[in-house]
């Protein structure tokens, strides 16, 4: 069962980790518009409201939570985990996220992952894995301070990588 269903929702001090909803498509477009954010992530940036709701029916699609600031309301990133296959530990999930950079150091995403973490622990995961580029600072940052440590260092060859992001270096965490 996979640890991101469809209406499930987490709850943490300041943030609700909630489904896509199209009214979240105003929020979803200022940070996926933003090109350090796309660049950080691995996509285009998006550039019309219709592309940010293609998005937001992405994150839908794969069952990923954005993350939304409770007070005001607001949809600041996504967050999500996937499954994965066969793994020599038992059952490990990676996960993947996205924050707009006007909230960047704040707290938010170390808040977003602990939750996450929570969340995959209580359906019997044993791991997380996370895919960081080296020159990523900040997300790195953020996984070593959230207790995850470098297994191993690659670089990414597929074409539609972009050049600055093809070294990598992958991160386990032990629930």
């Amino acid at each position: 069962m996979s640890p991101n269903e469809v209406g499930a929702m987490l709850e943490t001090r300041r943030l609700l980790l909630r489904s896509f909803d199209p009214l979240d498509a105003a929020d979803v477009l200022e940070y996926t518009s933003q090109k350090q954010v796309a660049k950080d992530a691995g996509f285009m940036p998006c550039e019309t409201l219709m592309q940010a709701l293609f998005f937001g029916k992405m994150l839908q699609s794969k069952k990923h939570f954005v993350i939304e600031l409770k007070e005001q309301q607001k949809v600041i990133g996504n967050i999500g985990l996937y499954e994965v296959p066969a793994h020599q530990a038992g059952l490990v999930f990676e996960v993947g996220y996205v924050l707009n950079q006007n909230y960047w150091h704040q707290g938010y995403m170390t808040e977003a992952l602990e939750a996450l973490s929570q969340l995959a622990q209580s359906r019997g995961a044993v791991g997380l894995e996370a895919r960081v580029a080296k020159r990523n600072q900040a997300s790195i940052k953020l996984l070593e301070r959230c207790g995850f440590e470098v297994i191993e260092k690659y670089v990414v060859s597929e074409w539609f990588v972009v050049q600055e992001n093809r070294s990598q270096l992958l991160f386990y965490k032990q629930l």
